[in-house]
């Protein structure tokens, strides 16, 4: 079981070294063929909104009341 674990977190990452390295092909062929119509930096999850304390613990204090019905069942 613990090789397993080591095994799938391996493998995690190798595809997001794939997915970065593929993302990273894609933009050199705009920059370097088609300058021009290079797309956009899509931004980063500290540019998503901002979620209030309020709302981010009902939503935990929810998830948490659903996980306690579904197993009490």
């Amino acid at each position: 079981m613990i090789l397993r674990g080591g095994v799938e977190k391996a493998r995690a990452e190798n595809d997001i070294a794939r997915q970065r390295n593929y993302e990273l092909a894609t933009l050199v062929a705009y920059a370097f063929h088609e300058p021009e119509k290079m797309p956009k930096f899509g931004g980063s999850a500290q540019d998503e909104k901002q979620v209030s304390d309020e709302v981010a613990h009902a939503q935990v204090r929810g998830f948490f009341m659903a996980l306690a019905n579904k197993s009490a069942g």
